[in-house]
């Protein structure tokens, strides 16, 4: 165990308490609790050491050595009045699975951090972040300055987590393949991962606010962190929007691709309806049938067959039940090409001359009728004069 006693001129205290490395933890929360459990049998001396040391805070310290959840607790005590305390995760890397717990006892004057991972007190004592620290007048505004030291993780996990979200929808307007909704779940659970390490924060954030009122409010570092809470917030919204329009993408195209089968296996059913009837008569074992014993038989019932059928595609394409199916990708084909062909070429021609000032601000004059032009130059009339012009 490291203790280390930083004190500092506008009249707070930090303490830092420094506890047995443990391995980097990698794995769910139950493993966690298994893993700290075999080792806590033999660091149970620390445990009391330091309760000895700090016996003020040895109710804390009794049920924060172990804990690997999150938990904020506002409390009331004597010497120091109110005071907040509790243990939140930070993720320390870009891994989703690398996560610490952080352990914290903040009053007015004085900052109680106990970690055991080494990566923690070496970010927050960085070199420079120490200058922020001896610009602060109280040890809530220090501890909101480490927060968002801690929250540099977060801030990178968010916008690796958008440039995967970028890729998802563009893979959903070029590709849409059918297994991109294992793909939407994924970037769904892993915005649900990044919601559960930023609210417990939002939460010492507003027991820090009732316990601390304008002590902390008022201070420079709060305002700042206030600001890149909101944009916190926006972003996990505006995330969590994305991800329920792609859904409700995913699910009407999958609605739209079910119809489609459903109606096209339609159609060719009842198109085949004909053959399957004639078939189904003229294959019984009757002793007499129709054109049974006529020389051209089969030729009148194979015509019969193709005119049934003709008529039945001919009232399904009058009706429209067949256009869309069979012409859709020659039609849309058809107007890519011309599209490409001709209108872009047109478009190229019309924005190559850019407009001047002046030409931006006048008004333009509305199109002249073909009519009106046709017989304005049907009139058989000299040019008026310059001066009467």
């Amino acid at each position: 165990m490291i203790h280390r006693n930083l004190r500092y001129m506008t009249g707070w205290e930090w303490h830092v308490l420094q506890l047995q490395h443990k391995p980097v933890i990698h794995e769910s929360h139950t493993k966690i609790e298994s893993i700290i459990k075999k080792e806590n049998k033999h660091s149970s001396g620390e445990k009391f050491e330091l309760m000895r040391a700090h016996p003020e805070v040895s109710q804390w310290i009794e049920s924060s050595y172990d804990r690997v959840t999150n938990n904020i607790v506002l409390q009331h005590v004597e010497n120091h009045g109110v005071i907040v305390h509790g243990t939140i995760l930070i993720q320390l890397s870009e891994d989703t699975k690398d996560i610490a717990p952080f352990h914290f006892w903040l009053a007015s004057n004085k900052l109680i951090t106990m970690q055991a991972d080494t990566r923690i007190p070496l970010r927050l004592q960085s070199l420079d972040h120490l200058p922020q620290y001896e610009q602060c007048h109280s040890a809530p505004e220090a501890f909101f300055c480490m927060i968002g030291i801690l929250l540099e993780s977060l801030d990178i996990g968010l916008d690796q987590f958008e440039e995967r979200l970028g890729q998802l929808e563009l893979d959903m307007r070029e590709r849409n393949r059918k297994d991109l909704l294992d793909d939407i779940i994924e970037r769904r659970y892993e915005l649900l991962h990044y919601s559960h390490l930023y609210l417990p924060i939002r939460e010492v954030e507003g027991l820090s606010k009732e316990a601390f009122l304008d002590t902390l409010t008022a201070s420079d570092s709060y305002i700042r962190m206030k600001h890149r809470f909101n944009r916190i917030d926006s972003l996990l919204k505006h995330y969590a929007m994305e991800i329920d329009t792609l859904i409700s993408v995913d699910d009407a195209l999958s609605n739209f691709r079910g119809n489609e089968i459903i109606r096209t296996l339609t159609i060719f059913t009842v198109i085949c309806l004909p053959i399957t009837l004639f078939g189904a008569i003229w294959g019984s074992n009757f002793i007499w049938l129709p054109f049974k014993d006529e020389p051209l038989g089969f030729l009148y019932t194979l015509g019969a067959i193709l005119v049934i059928t003709s008529i039945i595609y001919f009232l399904l394409w009058k009706r429209g039940w067949t256009g869309d199916i069979l012409m859709h990708r020659k039609k849309s084909k058809q107007l890519s090409k011309l599209s490409i062909n001709i209108l872009k070429p047109l478009e190229l021609e019309k924005n190559s001359q850019l407009p001047t000032r002046k030409s931006r601000y006048k008004k333009e004059k509305p199109p002249r009728k073909l009519d009106a032009i046709v017989t304005e130059y049907a009139k058989d009339e000299p040019l008026p004069s310059r001066k009467l012009r």
